[in-house]
Parts: C-alpha cells; structure tokens; sequence
C-alpha cells in the first residue's frame, strides 16, 4: 500500500470547504422540512397541552435559526467562516430535541428510535472536525442514555435493548464518520503527490520543464507589464555521460542532486530553480539586471565546480557553463530563452585562451 505524506488540517479543510458548503445547506433546508412531521408526532403524543406549546414554541425557534443560518451560508464562500455559527446551531438543534424527548410522557419510548438516528447519522452527516462530532455525539448520547434510565419501560430486557441499541449507534455512526474522514484525507493526500509529481523533476526534486515553462510565460507577462527586468540562467553540465563511463553507472544521478542542492543554496528563496534538459538545469531570476544575473551565474559556477562531488568512494569533478539572458522591450519569451541557448553556446565553443564578454562563467 502506498504511503503519501500527510496533508494539514487547513489544506484539508480548504479542499473540502466547497462539499462542506453544500453539505451544510443541504442539512438546514431538510431540517426546516422535518420540523412539520416532528411537530406532527408531538401533537399525535401530547394533544393540546403545554408540554406541546413549549415543545412547538422551541422547534419554531430551530426553524426560525435554520431560516437565518441558510441565508447566511449563501452569502458566505468559505467553510471555515461558517463553521463556528453551524455548531452553535447544531448545539441548538439536539438541545431542542432532548428537551422535547424529556417533556413526552414517562411512558412514552417511540422517540427512542428518533434519538438512535441522530446518534447514528448526526457524525456522518454534519461536514465537521471529528472533535467536534465527538462532542455533539457524546453529549446527545448522555441525554438519551439518561433518560432511557429514568423512562417506564415494560420489561427490564427492553430498556436494556434501547440502552444498547444507542450505544451502539454513537459507536457506528463515528466509526463510519472516521473512517470516511480518514479516506477523505488520504484521498487529498494522493491528489497532492499526483500534482506534486506533474511539476517536479523525479530526480532532483525541482520544477520539470512544464512547470518551468508556465511559471516563466507568468513571471514574463508581469515584468513586462511592470516594466522590469527577467533574467535567466541557462546551466550546462558537461560530459556526464564520460562521468558514468569512468565512475560507473549511476554516478550522473548523484551529481545531478547534488548541484540542484548547490543551485538551490546560490540562488534566490523566489528564483525558480528547474531541470531543463538531461544535463541542463534552467534558473528564473525575477526582477533581476544583468549585473544581478551575472554575479549571480558566478557564484553558481563557483558554487558547482569549486568542490568535487563526492560518489561511490570517488571524487567527481564537474565542469559547468552557464549562459546569461536579460529580458528586453521587444522579448518574447521563447526569444528570451533562445539568447540563453545562444550564450552558452557562445562560451562552449570560445577557445579556452581567447577571452569572451561571458568567459568567466566556464570552469574546468
């Protein structure tokens, strides 16, 4: 069974926030509906009394609250700014229907099976935390279980049947709703990995070239349309292949990590870092001149080449090139990253003793 990392309470609650949404609408308008047939039932038990008005008069109030708390949740977009007034009128809700199973008659069970359902659906079908349907549960299943106790039960073995029978019911109902907490979760978690995986290189832990390409294309619209500079570095790791002929195979994947490790401590916490090709890795530097671009260029050729990799026992020593891009007006960003192409060509092909504006960002 696969294993993926885990997923934060926020990002959960934040992927789910929509469902959770509709979940919540969906339970406040059935709940307006139920309110007529359980005043119905109260009529059928009780007639015209004063136990039924004060049972009416605190149904008409969870009406009048559900009424409000839906109109509210249309106007509100996230979960977590409803949440808090949900479990209020959650509280409110079972609160009412304890208070009403302890007005019916001493020798009246029927609604036992009413309080059975809440126990069992109540975890499954409110869109809250687990601490908090634990609670409301917990609570709901005290009041029932206490007044089981206290009820007129024809026989002992009866009462102990409804005793188990709501125990039972709390424990099924938060069972399920933890295990499909628990699925939620690790379902997310999967999708995270999945995404994870579409935009980074498998190797090296960086951005693929995909995902390079559509954080470029943004950054270079909004520079263009702030008017400020984007530079790239283009970086060229050369003769791997002789790197695995004479250090065996395997070695280039450990020289690969370890530049992106050296890359990642030379640049920028907002550059964009990604592999580019077999042997290439590309840098986006945001807001960066020539200048900027170039000192750092020297720093990561430093950075690659100043200290052998260390692999399989041996030290490996890598040579590495970079070619240097700032954006101009008239740039696009396929041109942008041609002239990069173009730079390191430059320095690739320039004799070793004939200097170039870009020689020194070549070393052995």
């Amino acid at each position: 069974m696969s294993s993926y990392p885990e997923v934060t309470e926020s990002e959960f609650r934040a992927q789910y926030q929509k469902q959770d949404l509709a979940q919540a609408r969906r339970i406040l308008r059935w709940m307006l509906w139920i309110s007529f047939p359980m005043l119905y039932l109260d009529y059928v038990v009780l007639g015209w009394s004063l136990g039924f008005a004060v049972i009416a008069g605190l149904r008409l109030v969870a009406a009048i609250y559900s009424v409000l708390m839906l109109r509210r949740s249309n106007r509100i977009l996230q979960f977590a700014q409803l949440e808090n007034y949900l479990v209020v009128w959650a509280a409110s809700v079972i609160a009412i229907q304890g208070i009403a199973n302890f007005l019916l008659p001493m020798n009246y069970s029927g609604h036992f099976f009413f309080d059975a359902w809440i126990c069992l659906a109540l975890p499954i079908i409110l869109p809250f935390s687990l601490e908090v349907q634990r609670r409301l549960v917990f609570a709901y299943l005290f009041v029932s279980i206490s007044l089981c106790l206290t009820k007129l039960f024809t026989s002992f073995a009866i009462q102990m049947t409804v005793f188990v029978t709501l125990l039972l019911s709390a424990y099924t109902g938060f069972t399920v709703a933890r295990h499909v907490h628990q699925f939620r979760r690790r379902l997310l978690s999967a999708e995270f990995e999945l995404q994870r995986k579409e935009v980074t290189d498998p190797l090296t832990g960086v951005a693929n070239r995909r995902e390079l390409m559509r954080i470029a294309e943004h950054e270079f619209q909004r520079h263009l349309r702030l008017e400020k500079p984007l530079s790239v570095l283009l970086v060229d790791l050369e003769q791997l292949k002789q790197v695995n002929a004479q250090y065996g195979a395997g070695t280039s994947d450990v020289v690969l990590v370890e530049v992106s490790k050296r890359l990642q401590r030379v640049t920028r916490n907002y550059d964009c870092l990604a592999r580019y090709g077999t042997e290439e890795f590309l840098i986006l530097l945001p807001e960066a001149s020539s200048e900027v671009s170039h000192r750092i260029a020297e720093r990561a050729v430093r950075t690659i080449c100043g200290i052998p990799i260390a692999a399989g026992g041996q030290e490996v020593k890598i040579r590495a090139s970079i070619g240097v891009a700032t954006s101009l007006q008239t740039d696009q960003l396929t041109t942008l990253l041609k002239r990069a192409e173009d730079d390191l060509h430059r320095i690739q092909l320039a004799p070793v003793n004939v200097p170039t504006e870009s020689a020194n960002l070549v070393y052995a």
